[in-house]
């Protein structure tokens, strides 16, 4: 077993369970309620954003942390294998999610039982993933992995998911963002992004 002691920084993974668990939570109860016209489109956009950062989290841990977490720490590979069948089993409630043909009832119902697995699936990584990644990971190789995540994101989408990372973290969390970020990125979520985030959770309520 290899054990690394330069100690990644967690606070992107950390976020990223944050938010998810957040804004699903948040749709589900949108979903369960009569939606506006007017508001459809946007509410729609912001469930295509949250699901597509969701995949994408997903992807990185079985492309990534799975197989690294795997070879490292060998008595994980049972419990790793679980985490990726769990996300495999996500795919047919995503699918009825995402489809406007269907009726709302139908959304609503899948986004909820979405919303509960998740919640146990991220206290699993919680407990188990997280103090292993700490151990096992490099600060290079987390590093290279978030940057890899956030090129995934489009660019359109970059500013929002960022506003809702800072809106799910802890008052220490979010100045630990923060401190590494530059002063014209925090400048536009401040003036722009997490402006526009209030409103877009405003419209869902």
């Amino acid at each position: 077993m290899t054990t690394l002691h330069n100690e990644p920084d967690m606070i992107g993974f950390e976020l990223t369970h944050s938010l998810l668990r957040a804004e699903i939570a948040r749709l589900a109860r949108a979903y369960a309620r009569p939606i506006h016209e007017v508001d459809a489109d946007l509410i729609e956009d912001h469930l295509r954003l949250v699901t597509q950062h969701l995949v994408r989290h997903h992807q990185e841990e079985d492309d990534f942390h799975w197989p690294l977490l795997a070879r490292r720490a060998p008595e994980l590979v049972e419990f790793l294998g679980q985490l990726r069948a769990e996300h495999a089993t996500l795919d047919p409630q995503l699918h009825i999610i995402l489809d406007r043909t269907r009726p709302q009832f139908e959304r609503s119902e899948a986004l909820t039982q979405l919303a509960r697995t998740l919640c146990d699936h991220f206290d699993d990584e919680d407990r188990v993933v997280i103090p292993a990644l700490r151990r096992h990971i490099t600060a290079d190789e987390q590093a290279g992995s978030m940057e890899r995540s956030r090129r995934k994101i489009p660019a359109t989408d970059e500013l929002r998911v960022l506003s809702m990372m800072l809106d799910a973290a802890a008052a220490d969390q979010r100045d630990r963002m923060l401190a590494v970020l530059p002063a014209d990125v925090i400048a536009l979520w401040r003036e722009v992004g997490a402006p526009q985030l209030a409103e877009i959770h405003r419209r869902l309520r």
